[in-house]
């Protein structure tokens, strides 16, 4: 078994996935007892001069922004061998969901394009373009948020310092805008672009464009028109052809545009919880995932997890001898008193029969 990296502050425990510079792990953040994932850069990157750069931007660029639907950064650092990102953890991501049912509810779809896009143009506004939006890159919180994550190809929108070799776009082909694809300089407009596809692929199961060849995809973007949605989402069609129209002039530019192509449409829907994490076997309590993970011995296990069991395990015993004294407490004021027992009971039944005889006569 191949030794996870070491981390300060981080216990990783489970490998989630490799990305183009960085490995992925699911970690326990030891100081706040809460679950992060943690980007690792791969040593193979680590001497890339554009990838380190690319790494640090990205962890300067979540630094910067505050919003409900972007991912929160926790610490960003170095040991003497590695770069490393610690950042929140999700355990379901909208291409998980789309997977699983094939097809987005209508109302569901759009609320979930709604928060992303809020998101979009706050970044705007901050001057970041993300450049990447995709389903991989859209994750949900426990409680149904979306939030978008991986800004490592965001550039600042007045920036002209290229990470990039020259004529390359970066970016997914499949949800790249025409601009993108064409290599020619992205603006928060190429986002909704990207964002219509996503759209379009909750709502229909499929993205808009596809091919067995990249090239074809590409092509596609750039020259054909939108396939239309089926019948029964025709009413979604004019806001997924302002959303992915060629000419980034007619899509909206700003979160005001936006409103008023979503408005007429926009239901408010309650977005379900997050599924549990596909590596299976957690409560969707965090307290009790976090116990999990961190392993029987560890700071956390031992803050949070023995405690609690042994109040678990004490509340039924306390209950039974609090009911064992209080029967051995009558049955020995029975005892010493047996004999005074038929008197009291006659006693209290002569009151009983007066209250009633005066209460009848006042009637």
């Amino acid at each position: 078994m191949t030794a996870f990296p070491e981390i300060p502050g981080y216990a990783l425990k489970k490998f989630l996935g490799s990305g183009a510079a960085a490995d992925v792990f699911l970690a326990v953040d030891l100081k706040h007892s809460r679950l992060a994932a943690v980007k690792v850069m791969t040593r193979r990157r680590f001497s890339e001069t554009v990838a380190v750069k690319r790494f640090i931007k990205e962890a300067q660029t979540l630094s910067s922004l505050h919003h409900p639907n972007i991912v929160r950064i926790y610490a960003a650092g170095r040991t003497d061998a590695l770069r490393f990102m610690a950042m929140e953890y999700f355990p379901e991501s909208l291409k998980q969901r789309i997977q699983t049912r094939k097809r987005i509810n209508p109302d569901e779809a759009l609320t979930i394009a709604n928060q992303v896009a809020a998101a979009l143009f706050y970044a705007h506004g901050k001057g970041f373009i993300h450049r990447d939006v995709k389903p991989d890159n859209i994750m949900f919180r426990r409680d149904g948020t979306p939030v978008v994550l991986d800004f490592g190809i965001a550039r600042v929108l007045e920036s002209t310092t290229q990470l990039t070799r020259s004529g390359m776009s970066m970016g997914t082909p499949r949800y790249m805008s025409p601009e993108q694809l064409n290599a020619k300089r992205a603006d928060g407009r190429s986002d909704i672009y990207s964002l219509g596809v996503v759209l379009y692929e909750m709502l229909s199961g499929a993205p808009p464009f596809r091919g067995s060849q990249t090239m074809t995809v590409i092509m596609k973007h750039v020259t054909e028109p939108i396939p239309p949605l089926p019948g029964e989402l025709a009413a979604y069609q004019p806001l997924i052809d302002r959303m992915m129209a060629k000419e980034r002039s007619r899509r909206p530019g700003t979160e005001k545009e936006w409103q008023e192509l979503v408005k007429p449409l926009f239901k408010p829907f309650k977005l379900p919880k997050a599924d549990k994490p596909e590596f299976g076997g957690i409560s969707t309590a965090a307290d009790r995932e976090k116990t999990r993970l961190s392993g029987a011995g560890s700071p956390i296990a031992r803050a949070t997890s023995k405690p609690r069991v042994r109040r678990r395990a004490r509340r039924p015993l306390r209950r039974f001898l609090l009911n064992l004294l209080l029967v051995l407490a009558l049955a020995v004021w029975i005892f010493f008193n047996y004999e005074r027992i038929p008197g009291m009971l006659a006693a209290s039944a002569r009151t009983i029969a007066s209250w009633i005889s005066a209460w009848l006569g006042k009637i």
